[in-house]
């Protein structure tokens, strides 16, 4: 199987699937684990050890993976919210405070500062009258422009 279709399937799939497919696997996991540690001829104290060391591994993983998925699902929610006050109130942009004041007063400039890297089909910096920042959504003109 090649190697990118795999990364695409983990990257598509949710974090419940992801968990419960590594939990189930984890015995697995541990049986091989136990048998390479068998093979270093480690003792028992060691062993344990070690299978402890690859449970907080395991666990570690789970959480940064829970944390990573709930930061993408956050950005894609604030990305979706700035489209359609976009498209809502037939503007091509709007400013970060304006954001802040009409869709969340939550998000900071930092969040704000990352739509365009996570979401470059979508929307991209904007510099409003001022030189205020700002965002702006992409539209198909000017993506067929581009090509």
């Amino acid at each position: 199987m090649d190697p990118k279709t795999i990364l695409k399937t983990l990257k598509d799939a949710s974090p419940l699937d992801l968990f419960l497919v590594s939990f189930l696997l984890l015995p697995f996991v541990f049986d091989a684990w136990v048998g390479v540690l068998e093979k270093l001829e480690f003792g028992i104290c060691a062993k344990y050890w070690s299978l402890g060391i690859v449970l907080v591994g395991y666990i570690v993983g789970v959480v940064a993976m829970l944390v990573g998925s709930n930061r993408q699902r956050e950005r894609e929610i604030a990305r979706d919210q700035v489209i359609q006050y976009l498209t809502a109130n037939n503007y091509k942009m709007v400013s970060f405070e304006r954001i802040r004041i009409n869709i969340n007063q939550a998000y900071s400039d930092s969040i704000l500062e990352t739509l365009p890297v996570h979401f470059p089909n979508q929307l991209r910096k904007a510099i409003l009258k001022g030189g205020t920042p700002g965002l702006a959504r992409i539209t198909e003109s000017e993506i067929e422009n581009e090509a």
